[in-house]
């Protein structure tokens, strides 16, 4: 637009609708935060599932991330379709859902907890509540 003082990409986003925009922006959110998350592991151990405790922890730890990170690309769709009032109560109800997983799961690992295997069963729970969020809000 002549005069216009708006760069090309502010002028593309213009145009945009506000879900595209918050799908595009949530997308490289997530791609950064799934690679620090990978790349903050400073565990010394390797994954190996039939390997001793520490290595069969780690594996659990990786698979609850891979499962976080396919359940927050799963949700920042399901948000992009919804319309502005649905998002807001999708949004509550994962916020609810979330602070339910933790507690069950801590409370399910409590007999473990101080014990070489609580990660291990900690994560595991974790992995398995988020495939389980994963695929109800496919549904949507």
């Amino acid at each position: 637009m002549p005069g216009s003082t708006n760069t090309p990409i502010q002028t593309v986003y213009a145009h945009l609708e506000p879900n595209i925009r918050y799908t595009h922006w949530l997308g490289i959110l997530l791609i950064a935060f799934a690679g620090c998350a990978f790349a903050a592991d400073d565990s010394p151990f390797t994954c190996k599932p039939d390997g001793n405790q520490q290595e069969m922890n780690t594996c659990a730890q990786r698979d609850y991330r891979a499962a976080d990170a396919a359940l927050n690309i799963k949700y920042g769709e399901v948000m992009a379709k919804m319309p502005v009032e649905g998002q807001a109560t999708l949004r509550k109800a994962q916020r609810a859902w979330l602070k339910q997983r933790d507690l069950q799961c801590k409370a399910k690992t409590r007999a473990s907890e101080g014990g070489s295997i609580w990660a291990l069963e900690y994560f595991s729970c974790l992995q398995a509540s988020t495939d389980k969020r994963t695929k109800e809000l496919a549904r949507f």
